[in-house]
């Protein structure tokens, strides 16, 4: 608990705070002295508010989506064991729907769980022993009956051991990009060992990303070495040049399916699922846009040479932060660009050149820090770099909605 807790941010906003019913004063106390379960939970640190069914970037205006969909709920009675020292299965609660009708103000369930007998640190509650209840959570909720496609299954009510589901990628059809909208971000809590409380507490979960994110920041500019060749084109004839990217796309190749087990103590706690189809391909073309229109991203002229980096933000990709083996995680960018040339009356384009360059999303090869930057909760940021033959690709790893990176080199192919 206390690594999660570490993880919330000073300004962490509270978006679940609630009991089972809208008042204060009787919402936890039923008749006979019972208790009932009443949840509060927070996002961690590395969660932006709302962030449960859009892109990463614009998951962070909209507070809605958590809302609508609220969060499951997964609970072991374990009465005097703890939860680690027991064989359980999720009896007290299954998949429980906790949802808002007034955007988060007010949390409900239904029907009503109270707290088991045994907690003997308050007055007027019976036992002298703790009956211990563990929960976990996940974000956005997903009916077992008919998940989405993203959600599709989960661990019976009767089996015994940790509670999971089952995570699978949005699908794409071809040449679209509308899977961007389709991706689940999938969120995770656990709270454990918890106890009969007093009237006033609810089960603290803080909610924080399973899954991690790619590009979402894709950045393209000149390097030095390719900003000196358009201005050593300048002379008499040639008054202006330019570097102008003409197409951009990125396929990634990426682990199609992995199982979330819901008992988590520092990280989202991933296991690999092997079937027919252990990868799948996702493709983005980003140039030309909806325009059509090429890029330019560096120019000159007899006085003034300039650099314009082109930055493309929203198109974050969602991936499975677990590797399979003999599969490997990677985005492969590839970039066609020319130098094109202005004679005082005409524009002619030479010198067309393709770029390609790999990253690879999970590589447990490299040094310790970038070993423990390919984990849930983090962003993998895109840099190109145009070189006078080819291209060279970067990426800056960082938490989710975060700041400080590490540098990770491509390799060109």
């Amino acid at each position: 608990m206390a690594t999660v807790l570490k993880r919330i941010l000073y300004m962490t906003l509270v978006l679940l705070t609630a009991a089972c019913s809208t008042s204060e004063d009787d919402s936890s106390l039923a008749e006979g002295g019972s208790v009932t379960v009443a949840f509060d939970a927070k996002m961690g640190s590395s969660v932006s508010q709302g962030a449960a069914t859009r892109t990463p970037r614009n998951a962070i205006e909209d507070n809605a989506a958590l809302s609508t969909k609220g969060f499951g709920v997964f609970a072991c009675y374990t009465g005097l064991h703890k939860y680690e020292d027991s064989n359980v299965h999720p009896d007290f609660m299954y998949n429980e729907h906790v949802f808002s009708n007034d955007n988060g103000a007010t949390w409900i369930y239904s029907p009503l769980k109270y707290w088991p007998n045994g907690e003997g640190e308050v007055a007027g509650l019976t036992g002298i022993n703790p009956h211990y209840v563990s929960f976990m959570a996940y974000a956005p909720w997903c009916d077992d009956v008919n998940p989405n496609y993203c959600i599709t299954s989960f661990s019976l009510q009767g089996e015994v051991g940790n509670p999971w589901l089952t995570y699978r990628l949005a699908y794409q059809t071809e040449e679209e990009e509308d899977f961007l909208d389709r991706q689940v971000d999938l969120l995770y809590a656990t709270q454990l060992d918890q106890k009969k409380p007093t009237i006033a507490y609810r089960v603290p979960f803080v909610f924080n990303h399973a899954l991690a994110c790619v590009g979402d920041k894709i950045k393209i500019e000149c390097s030095s070495g390719l900003q000196s060749q358009i201005e050593g084109r300048i002379n008499g004839t040639i008054t202006k040049a330019m570097v102008v990217v003409s197409s951009l796309k990125i396929e990634y190749t990426l682990t199609s399916k992995g199982r979330l087990v819901l008992w988590s103590k520092d990280e989202a706690n991933w296991q690999t699922i092997f079937s027919e189809d252990p990868v799948c391909t996702r493709i983005l073309k980003l140039v030309p846009d909806e325009s059509g229109d090429d890029v330019i991203v560096a120019a000159a002229n007899a006085t003034t040479p300039s650099s314009t980096p082109l930055v493309i933000e929203g198109k974050g990709v969602y991936y499975i932060p677990v590797e399979l083996s003999n599969y490997v995680q990677t985005a492969v960018v590839s970039v066609s660009y020319h130098i094109s040339t202005y004679n005082g009356s005409n524009w002619s384009d030479d010198d067309e050149r393709v770029g390609k360059a790999t990253i690879k999303l999970h590589d447990y090869k490299n040094s310790v820090p970038e070993k423990d930057a390919y984990r849930s909760g983090k962003h993998l940021y895109i840099n190109v770099s145009l070189n006078p033959m080819d291209i060279a690709l970067t990426a800056a790893i960082a938490p989710w909605e975060d700041g400080g990176t590490v540098e990770v080199e491509g390799d060109e192919q």
